[in-house]
C-alpha cells in the first residue's frame, strides 16, 4: 500500500501548505507584515498631525517611490544573481534596527517628521531588493502545480496583515503614543529573520547565479514583460490604479478633514480595507478562476464605482463598507496580475520580471500619495477621489478595447514569440 503524501488531504486551494518551507515563510511573512501595517498608519497619522498639510503628508510617499522606482530593476536583477535567502536577511535586519532607532526617537520625544521621510526613503530602497527576492524565494519553495495556491496563500498573508495591522496602530497611538508602532514594528521582523534561518533550501537555490551583465539581465526583463500582452496590459492598468486609487495619505485625510474622526477611526477604514482583501483571497481560493482577462477588466470597473462612492460618502460606517468591497475587488486584481507573472517568469528571470511588477504597483502606489497630497491641496480631497475614479474607468475602458477581449479570454497567455517561456 502506497504511502499518502504529507498534505494531501489538502483543498487544491491550499495545496502550497504541503510545503514545510512555503509554511514557514507565510507565517514569517504574515507577522512581518503585521508589523509593517502598524507602522505604515501610525506614520501617515503622526505626518499629518505634526505638519497639518496634505502635501507634506503625500511627500511620505515621493520619499518611498523614489529609491523603488530607481533601483525596482536593478534589484530584480540581482535577486537572479546572489542567493535570495541572504539578500532577505541583510534587507530584513536593516530594517529591524531602523524601526527600533525611529521608536527610540519617538519615545525619547525627539522624533520629528523629517525623520519619517528619511525612514521611508531608506525602506523604500530596501524593498526595491527585498520584494523581487521574497517573490523569487517563496516561488521556489513550492512546485508548478501548487504555484497558483502559493501566489494567494502570499497574498492572504499581506493583506491579513492590513486587516489587522491598522486597528492595531490605532489602538497604540491612542495608548501607547508615537514610539509604541515602531516597537512593535521591530519585533515583528524577528519572525521572518527565524523562519528564513529554520528553511531548509537545495544547494542550487542558495549559489548565486551568473549572468552576462547586470544591464543585460535588466534589459531581459523588461524586454519579456513589453513581449508578453496581457501582462503589459495588466501592469499598466496597475499603473493607474496606484497613481489615482486609493492610498492611505488620502483615507488619512478623508478621516480627518471630512469625517471629523481620530486615529481609531482611521484603523477601522484601514482594517476594513484588508478584511475586505481577505475575503477577495477566500474567493479565489474556492472559486480557482482561469479568465484572468474578463476578470482584470470586470474588477478594474467594479473598482472605479466603489473608489467613487468613497469620495461621496458622509459617514464613517457606509466608508468602512465601501472600503471592505473595495479591498475585496483590489486584492483579486493583485492576485490574478501576480498569478500570471509567476508563470510566465522562467525561474532564471524570476528576479527580473518580478521587481518589474513590484516598480509598477508599489512605485505607482508610492507617487499616488504624492499626487493625493498636491490634488487634495487644490480641490478638496471628495474631488481628488472623484477625479481619480473618473481616470481609472478611463484607462480601464480603454484597455477592454485595445486587447480585444472577448476574443483574448481563454488563449494560452504567452509572450508574442515563437518561444515557449516554459522550455528555456
Amino acid at each position: 500500500m502506497s504511502k499518502r503524501p504529507a498534505g494531501s488531504w489538502l483543498p487544491r486551494g491550499l495545496i502550497a501548505l504541503r510545503e514545510r518551507n512555503f509554511v514557514l515563510y507565510v507565517i514569517g511573512q504574515f507577522t512581518s507584515q503585521l508589523g509593517s501595517w502598524i507602522e505604515l498608519t501610525a506614520v501617515s497619522w503622526i505626518v499629518y498631525e505634526m505638519t497639518n498639510s496634505p502635501f507634506l503628508l503625500g511627500l511620505v510617499g515621493l520619499f518611498r517611490a523614489t529609491p523603488t522606482i530607481l533601483l525596482a530593476l536593478y534589484g530584480g536583477a540581482m535577486a537572479d544573481r546572489l542567493p535570495r535567502r541572504v539578500v532577505l536577511m541583510c534587507t530584513e535586519s536593516t530594517m529591524l534596527v531602523l524601526s527600533v532607532t525611529l521608536g527610540i526617537l519617538a519615545y525619547t520625544g525627539k522624533l520629528e517628521y523629517w525623520h519619517l521621510y528619511a525612514l521611508n526613503f531608506i525602506s523604500g530602497t530596501l524593498q526595491a531588493f527585498s520584494v523581487p527576492s521574497r517573490h523569487a524565494l517563496y516561488s521556489g519553495l513550492v512546485p508548478r502545480e501548487a504555484m497558483s495556491s502559493a501566489v494567494t496563500m502570499n497574498s492572504v498573508s499581506v493583506r491579513s496583515g492590513g486587516f489587522i495591522g491598522p486597528s492595531i496602530a490605532g489602538l497604540a497611538l491612542a495608548y501607547g503614543g508615537y514610539s509604541l508602532p515602531f516597537f512593535i514594528n521591530a519585533v515583528s521582523f524577528v519572525a521572518m529573520l527565524t523562519a528564513l534561518v529554520m528553511m531548509k533550501l537545495p544547494k542550487k537555490d542558495e549559489a548565486p547565479v551568473k549572468h552576462p551583465s547586470i544591464r543585460k539581465g535588466m534589459s531581459e526583463g523588461v524586454s519579456f514583460v513589453w513581449r508578453t500582452p496581457f501582462l503589459r496590459m495588466a501592469l499598466l492598468l496597475e499603473l493607474a490604479t496606484g497613481l489615482f486609487g486609493h492610498n492611505t495619505a488620502l483615507i488619512t485625510i478623508i478621516v480627518r478633514d471630512v469625517l471629523g474622526a481620530g486615529p481609531q477611526s482611521l484603523g477601522l477604514l484601514m482594517s476594513a480595507t484588508g478584511a475586505g482583501a481577505l475575503l477577495g483571497m477566500t474567493l479565489l481560493l474556492i472559486l480557482q478562476i482561469k479568465q484572468h482577462g474578463r476578470l482584470i477588466l470586470t474588477l478594474g470597473f467594479i473598482y472605479t464605482a466603489l473608489w467613487a462612492g468613497v469620495g461621496l460618502s458622509p459617514w464613517i460606517w457606509l466608508s468602512a463598507l465601501l472600503l471592505l468591497a473595495l479591498g475585496m475587488v483590489d486584492s483579486m486584481w493583485g492576485v490574478t496580475r501576480n498569478t500570471l507573472a509567476q508563470l510566465l517568469a522562467t525561474d532564471a528571470m524570476r528576479g527580473r520580471v518580478m521587481s518589474i511588477v513590484m516598480l509598477a504597483t508599489r512605485g505607482s502606489s508610492q507617487m499616488g500619495r504624492v499626487q493625493s497630497g498636491f490634488t487634495v491641496s487644490l480641490i478638496g480631497a471628495p474631488e481628488t477621489i472623484l477625479l481619480g475614479a473618473g481616470v481609472i474607468g478611463v484607462a480601464v475602458a480603454a484597455s477592454w478595447m485595445k486587447v480585444r477581449v472577448p476574443e483574448y479570454i481563454g488563449k494560452p497567455v504567452v509572450p508574442e514569440t515563437e518561444e515557449d517561456p516554459e522550455q528555456h
